[in-house]
């Protein structure tokens, strides 16, 4: 389990770092991604058997599929902002007003996290989570 969420923040905060297309203003693409997870925590939250919580994670995968290469294109305008995400460096001026979504996704993601044990033992629910951390990859 430790592992699963290691890796599902360690591939949201590399998406968070990477994307912006060429119409995309680094900030759209960091909304996007907060609407993104907010929506998947939201969906999560609400799930109440392990089908609801499958129809989450790939609604997830969907979405994170579409933002995924708008943010490799902002990983190369930012490129330390990784180091924004763990602690490390300020947020770049433009992406300030994200400061407080971005603290908080922390938290958001130690409760999703509780709420995803509830289905870690159903094989289902164990693959579904294997396709998302494949397509995040």
């Amino acid at each position: 389990m430790k592992k699963f969420t290691l890796i599902v923040i360690t591939i949201m905060i590399m998406l968070v770092l990477a994307g912006c297309g060429k119409k995309d203003s680094p900030g759209v693409v960091v909304e996007d991604f907060l609407d993104t997870f907010d929506m998947y925590v939201e969906d999560m939250n609400k799930s109440e058997n392990v089908d609801d919580a499958i129809v989450a994670i790939e609604k997830f995968a969907k979405r994170m599929e579409v933002l995924k290469p708008r943010m490799e294109e902002m990983e190369k305008k930012y490129p330390n902002l990784k180091n924004s995400f763990k602690g490390g460096a300020d947020l770049p001026a433009d992406l300030k007003q994200f400061e407080g979504r971005i603290k908080e996704m922390g938290p958001k993601m130690g409760a999703l996290m509780g709420k995803m044990m509830q289905y870690m033992s159903d094989p289902k629910f164990q693959e579904a989570s294997k396709k998302l951390q494949e397509s995040m990859k």
